[in-house]
């Protein structure tokens, strides 16, 4: 199998993991959008949304079959193979496969994270500002990040 078909299965096993990433986050399948955090001074959180998830998991799956892979360390340019048939000797491995997936899911759910953290920054900081609403704080521990922060900018 040519080394470029295997890449291909490679990026979409990653794109399957930032699928099945968006189903088990909270944030679901949304498009990617700037949620605006202060108005006043233009601040704001990109959220990636399931397209950034699939591209971020499919990125982490080729990263690590690179890395990892059966052919992590074949040449892709000036290397001298002792036959012809060997340049084309590329393949993927069932345990490569679904460990592409996994490291997709892995990547796509290091980012929805990061993005969560900023929204929960974004919300403390929010509330931090406002008089004290204990029906407000009781809201915000059982909400999703991007509510926290709706509840904090409506207290």
């Amino acid at each position: 199998m040519p080394l470029l078909s295997v890449l291909l299965l490679v990026f979409l096993a990653g794109a399957l993991g930032g699928v099945v990433n968006a189903l088990l986050s909270e944030n679901g399948f949304i498009l990617p959008k700037k949620i605006p955090v202060n108005a006043s001074n233009g601040v704001s959180i990109w959220r990636p949304g399931y397209l950034g998830n699939i591209l971020i998991g499919a990125v982490a799956a080729i990263v690590s079959w690179g890395l990892y892979g059966p052919f992590s360390s074949a040449y892709l340019f000036g290397s001298s193979p002792t036959s012809e048939t060997e340049i084309t000797k590329f393949g993927l491995t069932l345990s490569a496969f679904v460990g592409a997936i996994l490291v997709g899911v892995g990547g796509a759910k290091w980012l929805s994270d990061e993005v969560d953290k900023r929204l929960l920054k974004a919300a403390a900081s929010e509330a931090a500002k406002k008089e004290a609403a204990p029906e407000a704080s009781r809201q915000i521990s059982l909400s999703s990040p991007v509510t926290a922060l709706n509840i904090a900018k409506n207290m």
